[in-house]
């Protein structure tokens, strides 16, 4: 296989992956439509709004959000989903984005890479089902997990059932999934 057929099943992987995290308010697809537009949120709300840090950081502007939000109403799919599979931004750059909007740290796997000891400790199918993998274990003894979507609680829960005392980081879904497979191969 080539490595770009390689690269668009990548691609495409991922956003099958990042479609089917649907649990709660960042993940759940836009179902009014008058949400579907660009609001700023008061001073005063701990957390902003994903677009509106997208703009701020320079990787879209508010006619792109404007569209992506009609788009993601329209669809019925994510606004992260979207961005990604019309290419207007990079699947670090949504990662990033989203570990400052939750105030958890972001994980560059394929720089760090992964205890594979500490991995294990996560059966592969449960990691895998929740787009989440074991990184290392920190020094309070609280496993370092990450996950494509820290905000899926379905994802929390089921990782949760088989590590109780975990740190929550994010980290691209792709890289979480590529972590996994080379785990695979190296057991299989």
């Amino acid at each position: 296989m080539t490595r770009k057929s390689d690269d668009a099943e990548t691609i495409s992987e991922v956003a099958r992956l990042i479609a089917q995290m649907t649990t709660n308010h960042l993940t759940t697809p836009i179902q009014d439509p008058s949400r579907a537009l660009p609001v700023a949120r008061p001073a005063d709300t701990a957390r902003p709004r994903l677009g509106e840090l997208l703009i701020q950081k320079g990787y879209i502007n508010r006619s792109q959000l404007t569209w992506a939000l009609q788009e993601a109403h329209v669809a019925n799919a994510l606004l992260g989903v979207i961005l990604l599979r019309e290419k207007l931004i990079f699947e670090p750059e949504l990662a990033r984005t989203l570990s400052e909007q939750l105030a958890v740290p972001y994980i560059n796997i394929d720089g760090v890479g992964v205890d594979r000891f500490i991995a294990r400790l996560l059966p592969a199918e449960i990691g895998r089902a929740a787009i989440a993998i074991p990184v290392r274990m920190q020094s309070d003894n609280t496993v370092q997990v990450a996950f494509g979507d820290p905000t899926d609680l379905r994802a929390l829960t089921m990782v949760e059932e088989c590590l109780p005392r975990i740190s929550i980081a994010v980290a691209e879904v792709s890289a979480i999934t590529e972590e996994w497979q080379k785990i695979a191969r190296l057991t299989s």
